[in-house]
């Protein structure tokens, strides 16, 4: 009799357990399942940066999607609202601007009631969010600000407020795109991306990425520089493009048109003088 009541109480638990999620999903009808950043650096040390969110909808919210995808404004808050996603937001700081989001047409999975939905945002970010230095000729040593300043990501458990610990979550990806041409300095990059793997790769890939498949990455002491060289062409055509631009607006300036009258005033005379025969 124990026995049976011990299981009776059991089954009820778990009855009321699997009610309590079944509530919770048809409440909010979305759940989270990855996030990647791509971050893809600029000249000036400023980014372009895609967010695309990836989640699970139930049957009951594929409607709510569908239409909004047509009605909804595409801001964030909008779509925080109708999804309650805690992706939706900017993980990337500098001053965010052109910020444009993009809702996807939904994936309908096989054999359950659920689809993919996927939630692009872009942005550019207004200020750097690289230091620049030249460290010789032609060549730039781009190193990535502090975390803080930087990143906006999940704050790691047991945090303080005065330095917060930053983790990368799980199912969560940071992929960062540098200048074409550009040398990684492995010394001074921390934590070791998760692609690519080979050092011979590390040091000249154009991509680089942080995975946190399965278990999150502590960012708090992310390091990570790039160095770029200019070429000797490239350095040419900047030199001439700017003199070009220095002699335009010499002669557009006041003083330019002062010397132009002069020049021609001085060629006028010169040929008066010669057809006098003075000269």
């Amino acid at each position: 009799m124990q026995r049976q009541s011990r299981a009776l109480l059991v089954s009820v638990i778990l009855a009321a357990a699997a009610l309590a999620a079944f509530a919770q999903e048809s409440s909010t009808g979305f759940d989270d399942l990855s996030l990647t950043v791509t971050i893809t650096v600029n000249q000036n040390g400023t980014a372009h940066v895609r967010e695309h969110s990836e989640m699970a909808v139930s049957f009951p919210a594929i409607s709510t999607y569908q239409s909004s995808v047509i009605s909804a404004p595409a801001t964030i808050e909008a779509w925080q609202g109708i999804t309650g996603s805690g992706n939706l937001r900017y993980h990337v700081l500098g001053t965010p601007l052109n910020t444009r989001v993009y809702p996807q047409q939904l994936t309908r999975l096989q054999y359950i009631n659920k689809s993919i939905a996927i939630i692009s945002i872009e942005y550019d970010t207004s200020s750097p969010i690289f230091f620049i230095s030249e460290i010789g000729p032609r060549k730039s040593r781009y190193t990535l600000k502090p975390v803080g300043s930087v990143f906006s990501f999940t704050n790691a458990a047991g945090a303080n407020a005065t330095r917060p610990e930053q983790i990368l979550p799980e199912n969560t990806a940071l992929k960062i795109n540098v200048l074409p041409d550009s040398e990684v300095d492995l010394y001074a990059t921390f934590p070791k991306p998760t692609s690519p793997q080979t050092d011979a790769q590390l040091a000249t890939a154009r991509y680089y990425a942080w995975n946190a498949t399965g278990v999150g990455i502590r960012i708090t002491e992310f390091e990570f520089s790039f160095v770029t060289e200019e070429s000797l062409d490239d350095e040419v055509s900047a030199y001439f493009a700017s003199l070009q631009g220095s002699l335009t607006g010499i002669v557009f300036s006041s003083y330019g048109a002062v010397a132009a009258f002069v020049a021609v005033s001085l060629a006028l005379l010169f040929l008066a003088l010669k057809n006098f025969k003075v000269i």
